[in-house]
């Protein structure tokens, strides 16, 4: 990649204090089977978004970014969330959408437990450079605000995530016949772009020339992917006697690390390929392949570019993914050979990703070639469970495939060193073996024959791929016969084409027959025959034969029929300036599209079809309405949505002091299998019932209108008192108020807070200034600077209090001079300042610290969207969980405390405010899940100690309890969550194959009803034994990482030491430290995860909402142990106790009966405690919680 800087972004996002690479800010993702959980992501405009799993559940907005409205959205089985400010430049094509594509970004690794920024690509401007630039997640929004200023000019992409994607197969292909022609690729120059390669492996010592390492990690090839690619190209088959000789072991190999052992990044890979071409590479291999594209990515863009410049040829896998239109980046390349996997039997691996390529029905892959169950070279170390010996292992997938077709065109480069790339994948495609009752966008042209190859003298260039063809006009495309022969001659010509589910078709027509002189060309045209009706997907091949001359040339086309143009009118309730989202579903597939715009329409480009209408337009007083409504395009069609018909949506409960809170909302999901939220739904969400409208009534198939809201007694209201009075809609107390409970005064409009606009404001005293913007359209935030010192003012002019439309305490969170209470909403205060044009207007002001109650609702309307709708909730119908939330820091302490709540198919994110400690009734609607997340402390990174409430479902009137943060703190093995690769537990410590895998909580509460996240922030170290051997060791982290053990079953032990992470801001009192030793029997690894049989303690003990017991007083609890869910069960016959009053110097004994335990009295201070399980086949534990609970 060029290092030139891109002057204007990267300017713009060093100067706001970024990393620019190659030094990485991104830490390697956790392993491929990561589990699935609730977290958050941070988008590069420094919004935090909250998911469960890969999906979207709510958006909290940034300091100073309150006002700015997101737009969030479900398609095609993504989850977006784009703020408007970003969405114009997501519109004009100056900042890639992925970066607010929620679902790709944690399915790359890039949600905020995994990675500490925001990786990007900045492009384009004056001097056409490419950098790499980190956006610091904790400095995105202050970064944003200065790359929003810069140059249109410019885009900045996603530094997204890449993963990697021989005895018979060589065989298989061919080669040993070209090897028999004496074609061995000898000297030709292959690039490997991959996770490096094991130099010592005797069949590559010999075999490569050059190394460069683009990653952070070290040069060695930690997954073992890169040596196994390299040697199925080039290997000698020395560890072997020749059986595993690569296919062209004539090469000369230029190795480039361009992926750690969990992937790599985009911009590594780029720099990878520019290398390889400056370096003479004739043949680039890439088994690897990013997120589905269109083939307008930067990496495709890039192989493009190369492929034209240099001549090489770059062969990339099609990726592992087993579903139409799924081929990735850089495999979407025009110029790309892209590569299918098929089996040593010629039938098409159940997980090699096809064609179309996504978004312009191109063609992909363009050949096929065996990637399944290949024997290839073994990185030391690496890929124990697929070892075949010491030096071999087997393994699949396309990109196995991939070095096959590599290793061939270095063979044609070889005999041919005057072709170009083009060349050399059109010989290699034109000589492949068709295979039959494969799809083409499934194996290409055929599979590799690389024997065909070498020995044919007439080549075929082009490829028959028409895409997407619109309208009445035939389409044509052209194939060049080359021959090379000393004779002329005569191909016949036939194609052989079906619809997509079966059926022949005569939509194509040629020539029967063409004449190739020789050592010249001939030209045929196929042409694609125009239907007005959409014609389907049709693909095959074009067949020109000779005698034991064949070429095949792949054919694919969509005729879609007719192009229509379909205009969604939205117009504005109000008439001002607005924004409307508009999205389009096919009635049929349910594909969608969407559009934002400002100018009151929004076009899309259709076949002729039915197609339902989704959208929500927001006025800029936040008015919002949205609707559903059917359209059936038969050419070109206007739908006007008359939004003034809309009507509101409003919602209640039984409680008169509830009032609807933060997060949550009404949504429509529109699903054209009425199967729940898939691929093929569309979700579209509004706000709470707050001026919001709908406009439908009309009904349709998987139709639905949504609701999940989260209600409570708000902790600040404002109300405006009198005649024309209201209640403001949200109102926000940041900060610990010192108001009495109620404060009312006159209100006196103090602008933006500027010594100018108080001095016009009059006499303050006693007031409640109102500070507002001067345009409510666009509001600037003034200087936070100049806020706080106009708050100083108006405390020196005896104001009373604040109420503010912006935030005071962005970069100094420090509470401003008076008690200021926080209003976004822009209706709220123009209609205050209508009112006080009118008339004196007095506030009331009212704050709690808690509230006693929240209330968790959800409903449905399914098969509509009503014009209107009034949502009603009953205590009486709800379920009820009574939650006692311990304090777990030296002082009560204002949170945040995110609830996720699933209903009806949809997940919905809430923000609740509490002040710890505090017991609360929660309610929830009956059937729904609800689960809540909290952390322990806060350091300078954010905070630690995560709990989550594990998800609970209740029928109405049940009753339950929940205790979060009960002491004492320790190591935890709770139920596991789902992998997100293949939906299976991934036990907190399992084997799988010669590998152990540990991620174990080791300051997790006691109530079994909460589950703790691993925490990075602890430190401590990890040592693993086996039959007393030391045999594996981390000193950085607890109970964390993957350790090679030896084959077969064994007595193991595990030792964990954990230490909360040190800090001078809130870090808990107790469990300072904590110590387990497991000692296990585990058995021999497999294929699966098999959870291993450790022991888990838990302490249920009478303490306060302060973890805390009374001095000299003795503590009645109860302690129990049982397995790790999902390993081997067996009887505890032995727990042990064990208290100590000086942080562990002594101990003594304590007397247990059953699960019964009683701990003695001890004076004001700490107890710490020490408890040992073992179980009838020999499993042991010992855990100790330093400082395990407090006395007082």
């Amino acid at each position: 990649m060029g290092r030139k800087q891109c002057a204007v972004l990267t300017a713009a996002l060093t100067a706001a204090g970024l990393v620019v690479s190659p030094v990485s800010g991104v830490a390697a993702p956790a392993p491929g089977d990561a589990a699935e959980s609730s977290g958050t992501v941070t988008l590069i405009t420094g919004d935090q978004v909250r998911v469960r799993g890969d999906r979207a559940a709510g958006v909290r907005m940034a300091k100073g970014r309150e006002h700015v409205r997101v737009w969030r959205y479900q398609l095609n089985g993504h989850d977006y969330a784009v703020p408007d400010d970003a969405m114009l430049r997501v519109s004009a094509n100056t900042l890639d959408k992925r970066l607010f594509d929620v679902t790709g970004l944690v399915r790359q690794g890039y949600d905020d437990a995994r990675v500490s920024v925001v990786p990007t690509i900045v492009t384009g401007g004056a001097n056409r450079g490419t950098q790499a630039v980190d956006v610091p997640k904790a400095d995105a929004a202050r970064a944003w605000a200065s790359l929003n200023r810069a140059s249109d000019s410019q885009k900045v992409w996603l530094n997204g995530r890449v993963e990697p994607t021989l005895d018979q197969s060589v065989k298989q292909v061919g080669a040993p016949k070209a090897w028999e022609r004496g074609l061995r690729a000898d000297g030709v120059k292959v690039a490997v772009l991959d996770t490096g390669v094991d130099l010592s492996h005797p069949d590559l010592k010999s075999q490569v020339d050059a190394t460069r390492n683009f990653t952070d990690e070290d040069d060695r090839d930690r997954s073992g992917h890169g040596t196994h690619v390299a040697s199925t190209i080039a290997g000698t088959g020395a560890a072997s006697n020749g059986k595993y000789t690569g296919v062209a072991p004539g090469a000369r190999l230029m190795v480039g690390k361009v992926l750690g052992e969990y992937g790599g990044r985009e911009s590594w890979i780029i720099d990878g390929m520019r290398w390889a071409v400056e370096n003479g590479a004739k043949v680039v291999n890439m088994s690897l392949g990013g997120g589905v594209t269109d083939g307008t990515d930067l990496m495709s863009q890039t192989v493009n570019e190369l492929s034209a410049s240099s001549g090489a040829l770059f062969v990339i896998a099609a990726g592992n993914n087993g579903a139409p239109e799924s081929v990735g980046s850089p495999g979407a390349a025009d110029r790309a050979l892209t590569v299918a996997n098929v089996t040593k039997s010629d039938q098409l691996s159940v997980t090699s990703s096809q064609g179309p390529r996504a978004g312009d029905y191109g063609l992909k892959p363009e050949i096929s070639a065996p990637g399944t169950d290949i024997v290839a070279a073994r990185a030391e170390g690496t890929l124990t469970p697929f070892s075949v010996n010491e030096k071999y292992a087997r393994i699949s997938g396309t990109s196995m495939a991939t070095p096959h077709v590599a290793g061939a065109a270095a063979i044609l480069a070889g005999q041919h060193p005057q072709w170009t790339g083009e060349q050399v994948k059109s010989a290699l495609i034109g000589t492949a073996r068709r295979l039959s009752g494969i799809d083409t966008h499934a194996q290409g042209s055929g599979r590799l024959d690389i024997a065909r190859g070498v020995s044919q003298q007439v080549r075929a260039d082009g490829l028959l791929a028409f895409g997407n063809v619109w309208g009445k006009q035939d389409a044509t495309r052209k194939v060049t016969y080359t021959n090379e022969s000393s004779k002329p001659i005569q191909l016949t010509l036939t194609i052989d084409a079906q619809k997509k589910y079966g059926g022949s078709t005569n939509l194509f027509a040629t020539d029967k027959s063409v004449i190739v002189p020789a050592k010249a060309t001939a030209t045929v045209a196929v042409t694609a025959k125009a239907t007005e009706q959409p014609g389907g997907e049709l693909h095959g091949v074009l067949r020109a034969q000779a005698d034991d001359v064949v070429l095949t040339t792949p054919l694919t086309a969509n005729l879609k029929g007719a192009k229509n143009t379909l205009t969604v009118k939205v117009p504005s309730r109000e008439g001002a300036p607005y924004s409307a989202l508009v999205i389009v579903q096919n009635e049929e597939t349910g594909v969608s599209d969407a559009v934002v715009t400002r100018t009151g329409e929004a076009k899309f480009e259709l076949p002729s079809g039915k197609y339902r209408a989704l959208g929500q337009i927001v006025d800029p007083s936040f008015a919002t309405t949205m609707f559903a409504i059917p359209v059936n395009v038969a050419g070109n069609t206007e739908l006007v949505v008359d939004t003034k018909q809309g009507k509101a949506v409003t919602a209640g409960i039984d409680d008169p002091e509830a009032r609807p809170q933060l997060g949550g909302g009404i949504g429509i999901l529109s699903d054209v299998d009425d199967t729940g939220p898939r691929l093929g739904a569309a979700v579209l969400w509004g706000g709470p019932p707050h001026n919001l409208y709908t406009l439908g009534d009309q009904r349709m198939r998987g139709l639905s209108l949504n609701t999940s809201l989260y209600w409570t007694h708000p902790w600040a209201r404002i109300t405006a008192n009198g005649e024309g009075g209201y209640e403001f809609r949200d109102a926000y107390a940041p900060f610990d108020l010192d108001l009495p409970g109620q404060v009312t005064a006159r209100v006196a409009d103090v602008g933006e807070a500027d010594a100018e606009s108080i001095a016009k404001a009059g006499d303050v005293t006693g007031a409640i200034a109102l500070i507002t913007p001067k345009d409510y359209n666009a509001p600037v935030y003034p200087p936070e600077s100049q806020l706080r010192d106009g708050i100083e003012l108006l405390k020196s002019k005896g104001a009373r209090a604040v109420v503010s439309f912006f935030n005071p305490a962005i970069e100094n969170p420090a509470p401003p001079a008076l008690n200021t209470l926080l209003a976004f909403r822009p209706d709220d205060m123009q209609a205050l300042q209508n009112l006080m044009k009118q008339r004196p207007v007095e506030l009331t002001l009212t704050t709690r610290p808690n509230s006693p109650v929240a209330y968790f609702v959800s409903d449905v309307v399914r098969g509509v969207v009503p014009t209107g709708h009034d949502f009603r909730f009953h205590k009486d119908s709800l379920g009820r969980i009574d939650r006692q939330i311990n304090n777990t820091l030296p002082k009560g302490t204002y949170r945040y405390q995110p609830a996720s709540l699933v209903a009806n198919g949809l997940i919905a994110n809430m923000d609740v405010e509490t002040k710890w400690p505090q017991r609360r009734t929660d309610y929830v609607t009956a059937g729904a899940e609800l689960s809540l997340f909290s952390v322990a402390g806060i350091f300078e990174h954010g905070g630690f100690g995560g709990e989550v409430t594990l998800p609970v479902k209740l029928k109405p009137g049940e009753r339950r309890a929940s205790e979060l943060f009960a002491a004492p703190f320790g190591p935890e093995l709770t139920q596991p969550p789902a992998s997100r690769q293949d939906g299976k537990p991934v036990p907190s410590a399992y084997r799988i194959g010669d590998k152990v895998t540990l991620a174990i909580p080791m300051f997790a509460d006691s109530d079994p009803g909460n589950a703790a996240e691993f925490d990075k922030t602890n430190a401590g170290s990890t040592v693993l034994l086996k039959d007393g051997k030391e045999i594996g060791r981390r000193d950085d982290r607890p109970a964390l990482g993957e350790f090679a053990v030896p084959a077969g079953p064994g007595r193991f032990k595990l030792v964990a030491d954990a230490n909360r992470p040190q800090s001078e801001l809130l870090v808990p009192p107790l469990s300072p430290r904590t110590r387990a030793e497991w000692t296990f029997n585990a058995p021999a690894g497999n294929t699966e995860r098999t959870a291993l049989p450790l022991l888990d303690i838990r302490f249920d003990l009478p303490l306060d909402d302060n973890n805390t017991a009374t001095a000299g007083k003795p503590v009645s609890g109860k302690v129990s142990a049982t397995h790790q869910p999902g390993a081997r069960q067996s009887w505890i016959i032995d727990t042990a106790v064990e208290i100590s009053f000086d942080d562990g110097r002594t101990w003594q004994r304590v007397k247990a009966h059953g699960d019964r335990v009683e701990l003695p009295a001890g004076q004001a201070g700490f107890a710490s405690l020490r408890a040992t399980a073992r179980d009838i086949e020999g499993n042991s534990v010992t855990e100790t919680v330093v400082r395990a609970y407090a006395i007082r």
